[in-house]
């Protein structure tokens, strides 16, 4: 198994309630590889994602976020 970790920062135009975080936070997890996410109080629009790029590639966590209908875009890996 490839075991490469790496990270991405995942910026959302919308600041995210906890509820919606919440709700990011449960399908990103569902998807294979990932090692954490989390978000700094002082900026909450921005998403730090740890995942394993063996198993799946920044774009497809993108896609989760923009699947479930918000605005956001890759701002770093």
């Amino acid at each position: 198994m490839n075991s490469k970790i790496t990270d991405v920062i995942i910026h959302t135009k919308e600041q995210l309630s906890e509820q919606q975080f919440a709700e990011v936070t449960d399908h990103v997890y569902k998807t294979e590889g990932i090692v954490s996410l989390s978000r700094n109080v002082h900026t909450p629009k921005f998403l730090m994602v740890v995942y394993n790029a063996g198993n799946t590639r920044a774009n497809n966590i993108l896609k989760t976020v923009t699947g479930l209908g918000y605005d956001a875009s890759l701002v770093g890996i």
